[in-house]
């Protein structure tokens, strides 16, 4: 049995738990999300160079309305300032379509990096429980359970501990093929999933921070 030391909460029939596996995948999805969401923000995040340029642009906008102002007598100045203005649009243009396919790459590389270090995980842990409930751990002092009883009561404790999780998500179930006792265990993908969602949740505020 484990209890969760001082959050009021029923003992767990934990029959398997793996902390080793636990530890090494949180720190495999916390790293990966870390450094692909950290490669992501620097491609999202416009270079000091070009801030300078949409600040001068912004100046010389005024130029430009203001030599207008000025009339015809301010004729060639004006087109002067003009060109200059339109040439450095077009600069600022090109150069935002071209971060724009940058990112679009990368955010499709760290996809199928995704993708593949989930297939690693699935396959290096496939039908391994990194936490399982046992019916065995079911005592009761009061009541004689069979042993369909007892694994049926493990089972409705670990959709407890999981819910809603238990009853939503195709992810969770993905994350379950070739375990003995799918129903009371969770397999390595959950525990790499729950890293990243973590992590992500943490880089979205350091990404609004940064944009």
């Amino acid at each position: 049995y484990l209890k969760m030391g001082y959050v009021p909460h029923p003992a767990m029939p934990v029959g398997t738990l793996r902390p080793n596996d636990i530890v090494l995948l949180l720190a495999i999805g916390a790293g990966f999300e870390l450094v692909t969401r950290l490669v992501l923000i620097f491609f999202k995040r416009k270079p000091d160079s070009i801030r300078k340029r949409e600040v001068a642009l912004k100046a010389l906008d005024k130029r430009v309305k203001k030599s207008r102002a000025m009339g015809p007598k301010a004729f060639v100045e004006t087109s002067k300032l003009e060109r200059q203005q339109l040439a450095e649009e077009k600069a600022l243009a090109e150069n935002a379509e071209t971060r724009r396919k940058t990112l679009e790459r990368y955010e499709r590389l760290a996809k199928n990096m995704g993708m593949f270090l989930n297939l690693i995980v699935f396959l290096l842990w496939y039908g391994i429980p990194i936490m399982e409930f046992s019916g065995d751990r079911i005592l009761s002092p009061d009541v004689v359970l069979t042993k369909t009883e007892s694994q049926e009561a493990a089972i409705s404790a670990f959709e407890a501990c999981l819910f809603p999780l238990s009853y939503v998500g195709m992810g969770l179930k993905i994350s379950k093929w070739g375990m003995v006792n799918p129903r009371a265990s969770t397999g390595a993908l959950l525990i790499l999933w729950s890293a990243q969602q973590t992590i992500g949740k943490l880089m979205d505020g350091v990404d609004a921070l940064c944009m």
